[in-house]
């Protein structure tokens, strides 16, 4: 674990930046002044709060705004805002004692907007009862009235100047707190985000930055950190070694990342499973804890100890394979039920000598489910998190909730379609609202994101429902967000294209999933071993039908006309590119592909049974064509994005390995199996 010093000199610098921004007006431009008051005794989340207000007032309004303590006399102001807490400002506190704000408007997490007068000062107040509540209260603010695009960093969507803009007029306003306490973000599956820049498979701060400004202004408040702890696949796995030859953990990353999520009041979670580079069980002691608990144990108690792990607010475990992300297979013939039971309340003793107080979360997957409706029963202290199947869906319902405090884990985006997203705002409201309604999830939303940047839709849909799930309505929230982002003349058409994509993704398969179909084909048609993370298969004729393959290309070539039709009409024609276009172009130009493939599959098979000349001369005619539509492929992956950002993102180089990439040298291999055969 990082000492002490380093990350107190951590919290000095980024408030030593804060303070620069409290001296120094920020615009040389003439324009009203504003002034912005924290409380004497504010936080350093809640100064945060004021450099981000400031910045965004900045941007709409070109004035002068500068930061400062409370003081008994309001200095000479055009416009005075104080952000702050009664337990922070005395100035606050006063309003309250006054009658001038209520104490009950201010709850845990929200808080109000209000324009008062004091003496002879007119104040908007950005309050609430907690520095989370305010931090909700301002970006509320900021969002609402500013015009501020919460997800700006990655839409590129810059504000719309006011004129004339006057804060005494806003109207005043109730900031109710989420429904859902906890909504937390998981960082899982980022390889595109990790890879942007070297070194590969960790991001760099201005990324992480970007990430944790845009959760926190969505309403969500948690983070859990996962791939960047050192998942197993970055230090075993062939396709990571050969990226990253001496991947290792960075620790003090680490400690900097949790520091700013800190900062800007992210609670961090982490998962307690045993398969971190930083330190992890081998295998097979993964597979028997009635052997091995005192290295499980060691390993847990060396987390919290000697790793940044010991900084996070909440720790998590799943009832599963605690190295890998799979059911537990026990090696010594125990009873599942029982030992997990043993493991839990193991888990729960080390946290509370350790780290007294944390929340802690059970999430059920399939298996833990099957366990949970049948005996396991972790400590009443766990909130319970009940998984989707990736597609938020739920195949296994709980019998009950047994009493626990109960969540849900969802996925914005799944390791199956991680490329090209499943939008699913509609199902979202009615999945999510189901589990509300019949189990009482609302104690914790955990939402795996993947990549972040493709999930956008997703990941906002979900946290508009966590915080109001009685006033949100999936069609609605579908044609706010797309009218917002791409002008009400192109949004009919992207919500027709991601709707189209919605419908192409049945029986849970997208994109990385035609790739392993794709692999497979290739495997067949070239006569070579298919490789896998768990070995080499020879892929047979029968195990390469894809019967679902044209009714699926059906429903993406219309995603992919819908969003070209679109074009021409969308505002930030940019996003509208990178956003709706060019993934449902990208999931055309695949299955195209992989329709010319199988088709060649088709006549090598024929000619292997009927041996007539006609069948291998077409296959090889439909390999020559995939030749072109794996180049078209490669093509539209280097050109990317518009915004010059993210253009390196499809590069598949450095892209997620999935199910692996087709390459030119394995159609050569098709060409020149054919011809082979072709002479027999």
């Amino acid at each position: 674990m990082q000492g002490n010093k380093r990350r107190t000199g951590i919290v000095r610098l980024l408030l030593t930046n804060i303070l620069l921004l409290l001296v120094w007006p920020a615009s040389a431009n003439p324009g009203k002044k504003y002034m912005i008051y924290y409380g004497n005794n504010s936080t350093p989340t809640e100064q945060a709060v004021c450099a981000d207000l400031k910045e965004d007032l900045e941007k709409v309004t070109g004035a002068t705004v500068i930061i400062a303590p409370e003081t008994n006399q309001l200095k000479a102001a055009d416009y005075n805002f104080l952000v702050a807490t009664p337990a922070t400002s005395q100035l606050l506190a006063g309003l309250v004692k006054k009658g001038i704000v209520q104490q009950k408007e201010l709850s845990a997490q929200g808080g109000i907007i209000k324009v008062v007068r004091d003496n002879a000062a007119q104040i908007v107040l950005l309050t609430g009862a907690t520095a989370e509540g305010m931090q909700n209260t301002v970006y509320a603010y900021s969002r609402s009235v500013l015009g501020i695009d919460p997800l700006h960093y990655w839409t590129g969507r810059k504000p719309d100047k006011k004129e004339n803009f006057d804060p005494y007029k806003t109207q005043d306003r109730v900031i109710a707190s989420p429904v859902v306490p906890i909504i937390c973000y998981m960082e899982n599956d980022v390889d595109e985000l990790a890879n942007l820049h070297k070194p590969y498979l960790e991001y760099d701060m201005d990324t992480w930055k970007g990430m944790v400004n845009s959760l926190r202004r969505t309403h969500y408040n948690a983070i859990h950190l996962f791939d960047m702890l050192g998942r197993p696949e970055f230090y075993t796995r062939a396709p990571y070694k050969k990226l990253r030859p001496d991947y290792q953990v960075n620790l003090p990353l680490v400690d900097s990342m949790i520091t700013y999520a800190h900062l800007k009041g992210m609670k961090i979670q982490v998962d307690l499973s045993l398969g971190y580079q930083m330190k992890s069980i081998s295998d097979s002691e993964a597979l028997c804890w009635t052997e091995n608990k005192d290295k499980w144990i060691a390993t847990w108690v060396y987390y919290l100890t000697k790793t940044p792990l010991a900084r996070a607010d909440i720790y998590s475990l799943r009832p599963r394979n605690q190295v890998w992300d799979r059911a537990y297979v026990s090696s010594c013939g125990e009873d599942r039920v029982k030992i997990f039971n043993e493991i839990f309340a193991a888990v729960d003793s080390v946290l509370n000598v350790y780290r007294p107080g944390v929340t802690k979360v059970c999430v059920c997957y399939d298996d833990g489910m099957e366990l949970f409706n049948s005996g396991f029963q972790p400590p009443k202290d766990f909130i319970i998190g009940w998984s989707d199947d990736g597609y938020c869906n739920f195949k296994t319902m709980p019998v009950s909730n047994k009493g626990y405090s109960f969540g849900t884990y969802m996925h914005a985006g799944f390791w199956t379609n991680h490329t090209v997203h499943d939008p699913y705002p509609v199902k979202i409201d009615s999945v999510m609202s189901y589990m509300l309604k019949h189990y009482n999830a609302s104690s914790y939303l955990k939402v795996n994101g993947q990549t972040f940047r493709p999930f956008l839709l997703n990941l906002e849909a979900f946290s508009q429902w966590a915080y109001d799930p009685s006033h949100f309505n999936g069609e609605e929230f579908y044609k706010r967000w797309t009218s917002y982002n791409f002008g009400p003349k192109a949004a009919p058409f992207a919500i027709a294209s991601m709707k189209k994509l919605d419908d192409a993704q049945f029986n849970r398969t997208g994109y990385v999933r035609n790739l392993s179909e794709i692999k497979n084909i290739i495997g067949f048609l070239s006569d070579r071993a298919v490789e896998t993370p768990n070995g080499s298969f020879v892929a047979s004729y029968d195990m390469i039908q894809v019967p679902d393959l044209q009714r699926r290309y059906r429903e993406v070539n219309a995603a992919y006309n819908a969003a070209l039709s679109g074009l021409p009409a969308a505002q930030h024609a940019d996003f509208y590119h990178d956003y709706v276009y060019l993934p449902s172009l990208m999931y055309n130009q695949l299955l195209e592909l992989e329709s010319t493939l199988l088709a060649a599959a088709d006549r090598k098979q024929a000619y292997a049974t009927g041996h007539q000349k006609k069948d291998i001369d077409e296959a090889k005619k439909l390999v020559k064509k995939s030749f072109r539509q794996l180049e078209a492929i490669n093509n539209t992956c280097q050109q990317g994005d518009k915004d010059a950002k993210w253009k390196t993102w499809y590069d598949p180089a450095k892209r997620r390995p999935n199910n692996g990439f087709p390459t030119p040298d394995m159609i050569t291999a098709i060409q020149r199996n054919l011809q082979q055969l072709s002479v027999q």
